[in-house]
């Protein structure tokens, strides 16, 4: 089994062993000997960074793999009108004051998460934040509570960050800005007059041009319009901010026809033909939300990325700045993002962002630092951060708590994941760091595959490509009625996207399909001590010593289709070397013309003894290839067995660890009842004896290996030497 993951570690190492015991639970204790921890952790996790890989250059030297990002850039707005600093002013205090109230109450959580929703849409547009004030200020008038409060899971979700589409985002999001007023009317009515304080603010800032969209226009008029390769991705969290700025955008001539829009719920096909419409010579433009950010791969023909706001959950910049910062791109990434300064909660949105880059200077890796930021809590901080109180003593708490979070990940967890990397004691295949193709045009398979569809692949507009109507036959899961353009050959398919070019190669569905039929064919059931049903002749020159005969066989002990086996067999029974059923089934040569009546003189009398000599030929071949897979497996289950054992002494060290620290924390001198039962230990002792004894009965399974079963005999190919030649 093979897990993989891009999701950076949050910086406990509980987490990080759950992950382990998946994959293999006696490497999931981290207490012991550090060599014998590494080699536990090295042996079930690979770590591979960005930096790691490498591909060969121009010259034959290495070079790096990914393309370094440019040093990230600031776009601030500032010069903003007094009524807009005031409105950062009281937006700030106003959530900050609302969740501080709401502190002891039921609803705490919600009503932080709605004062988040509104902080979050005042520093994206003004438009977003005039959109939600205006609910916000609806819920507080209505005498009775009107909206109903949104599930915990669809809380969770919103909470969670994932890229929701837009309409269920906005809907949740609204239900929750809504559903939490207060039920106290003192509290409503402070909170409506500062809500109505700010909407005054707005209301006087209407009708001046938007200070972020002007500064975003104004850049990429610079830096991307006037450079004719260049085009952008401009990510944005809100359907109404995008709108505001796709005004902006057609309120100007030469943005007008410029741009193209990416969203969530698009059907397949147009999320794909606007895609296709970025790619255009006449788009320098992507306005794109979160909700269409997944597996959007766009360093082909673009790496530049702009935040239009600074997300307060840095993974999903670092998510968006992956759509261009990927294998394939053959420049340096350039990432931009907007704030404003006289925002307190931008300005620790905009240090945390060189803190990061300081890190990285570090020698912290960009996946190591999100992680670490994920178990900060820095969306509750910044919701509770008052512009109206000490936000420089806020502030410096908030990156006080991040530098404690990195010292004890470099502590505790970098040095374990440290274990799966090069350079730190693990084995590593050097394969495993380079970025170079690996496998060429796969030449034989093409040939076979032009052969078996000849009469329904007609050329293709692309040279090395077809266009194929499925046959019947082969149609099924996955694999399309037709193909209007299709590839055999790496070299071709890597030159245009998946979109264009169809790549079809041994894994693809249309291929498994034709495997399946032949396979379906080939093993159709019959009796296993029935003779070989399936008889076919050939010449080919390793049978110059004379003419011989495959028996093939369908073994089928352990697989779900079987495996196939061959034995050869020469006219006077004697069992051949395995070179000489390879050669046989070689399909580089010719398979030459041999009359039957040849082939009966040769075999025909001998054919029961040979067929029986044969199977017990098999018979043999199995038998020892089970003997060799049992002594393989001893050895292994003797290493299984030391772990296991090692795994459960150092699992009950940490458990006596954590129980003699949780009896620290105690303040009482005299225990009235058991600790141990309340804090669960005697529980997690039980549970690793369980575990053990449960490992030690699986070993013992699994040494027992398996027995051959009788293989099913499938056919015989015939093997004469070339005309002329009649061997010894």
């Amino acid at each position: 089994m093979i897990l993989l993951s891009a999701t950076p570690h949050n910086g406990y190492s509980h987490s990080f062993r759950s992950l382990l015991e998946i994959v293999e639970p006696t490497d999931a204790s981290f207490t012991g000997d550090k060599t014998v921890v590494a080699r536990r952790v090295g042996r079930s996790m690979i770590r591979r960074l960005k930096g790691d890989i490498s591909k060969s250059g121009a010259d034959g030297s290495r070079i790096p793999a990914f393309k370094v990002r440019e040093p990230v850039k600031a776009i601030s707005v500032s010069a903003l009108a007094d009524a807009e600093k005031a409105i950062f002013k009281k937006v700030s205090s106003y959530c900050a004051k609302t969740t501080a109230a709401a502190r002891q109450t039921d609803d705490a959580e919600l009503v932080s998460f709605a004062m988040q929703i509104i902080k979050k849409r005042m520093l994206s547009s003004r438009t977003a934040l005039a959109n939600t004030v205006e609910k916000r200020l609806e819920a507080l008038a209505s005498r009775t509570q009107q909206e109903e409060a949104p599930t915990r899971s669809e809380v969770r979700e919103l909470q969670g960050d994932l890229p929701l589409n837009e309409k269920t985002h906005e809907r949740i999001a609204s239900r929750i800005v809504k559903a939490t007023v207060s039920k106290d009317a003192k509290r409503r009515s402070a909170e409506k007059k500062q809500l109505q304080e700010i909407k005054k603010l707005i209301d006087q800032v209407k009708t001046l041009p938007d200070p972020k969209i002007g500064a975003l226009v104004a850049d990429l008029e610079a830096d991307v319009l006037s450079q004719p390769d260049e085009k952008a991705i401009v990510f944005t969290e809100y359907l109404d901010t995008l709108g505001a700025i796709k005004a902006a955008l057609d309120a100007r001539p030469e943005f007008k026809d410029c741009y193209v829009e990416l969203t969530g719920g698009l059907s397949s096909k147009k999320r794909q033909g606007r895609l296709a419409d970025f790619e255009k010579p006449g788009k320098k433009l992507l306005l794109a939300t979160d909700a269409a950010s997944e597996g959007l791969n766009l360093q082909r023909f673009c790496r530049r990325v702009y935040h239009f706001e600074l997300s307060w959950n840095p993974n999903r910049m670092e998510q968006r700045n992956g759509r261009v910062d990927r294998h394939g791109q053959t420049r340096n990434p350039i990432i931009r993002y907007l704030f404003y300064p006289d925002s307190p909660e931008d300005n620790v949105l905009d240090r945390l962002v060189k803190r990061i880059v300081q890190m990285q200077s570090d020698k912290v890796s960009t996946p190591d630092i999100l992680g670490i930021l994920a178990g900060q809590r820095i969306e509750e901080a910044l919701t509770e951060l008052d512009a109206e109180g000490d936000t420089t003593t806020a502030t410096d708490r908030i990156f006080s708590k991040l530098d404690e979070g990195r010292d004890s990940f470099l502590r505790e967890v970098a040095p374990l994941l440290m274990s799966g990397r090069p350079g730190y004691g693990a084995k590593i295949d050097p394969n495993s760091l380079s970025a170079d193709q690996v496998m060429q045009d796969d030449e034989s398979f093409e040939r076979f595959m032009l052969a078996r569809l000849r009469t329904h692949l007609k050329p293709g507009q692309i040279p090395g490509t077809f266009s194929l109507r499925t046959p019947r036959e082969f149609q099924g899961p996955q694999v399309a009625e037709s193909y209007p353009c299709l590839t055999f050959r790496r070299t071709v398919a890597i030159q245009y996207p998946a979109r264009d070019v169809e790549f079809v190669t041994r894994l693809h569905p249309l291929f498994q399909a034709m495997a399946q039929d032949a396979h379906r064919q080939l093993t159709s059931p019959r009796d296993p001590n029935a003779s070989s049903a399936r008889l076919a002749v050939r010449r080919h020159p390793f049978a110059d010593e004379g003419p011989y005969a495959v028996f093939t066989y369908l073994r089928q002990d352990d697989h779900d289709h079987g495996q196939f086996l061959a034995v050869a067999i020469d006219a006077s029974g004697k069992t051949l070397p395995q070179d000489q059923v390879i050669a046989a089934l070689d399909t580089t040569f010719p398979p030459g013309e041999v009359p039957w009546a040849e082939v009966e003189k040769v075999f025909g009398e001998r054919f029961k003894q040979l067929q029986a000599a044969a199977g017990e030929a098999a018979m043999k071949l199995l038998e020892e290839k089970a003997a060799e897979e049992t002594r393989t497996r001893q050895d292994f289950a003797a290493v299984l067995r030391e772990d296991a054992a090692r795994y459960r002494a150092d699992r009950l060290a940490e458990i006596d660890l954590e129980e003699k620290q949780a009896l620290a924390v105690e303040e009482q001198g005299q225990l009235l009842f058991d600790r141990r039962e309340v804090y669960g230990f005697k529980a997690k002792r039980a549970s690793v004896d369980t575990f053990h004894q449960r490992r030690l009965e699986e070993i013992a399974k699994f040494e027992q290996g398996v027995k051959p079963g009788t293989p099913q005999p499938l056919g015989v190919l015939f093997v004469f030497p070339p005309e002329g030649k009649h061997g010894a």
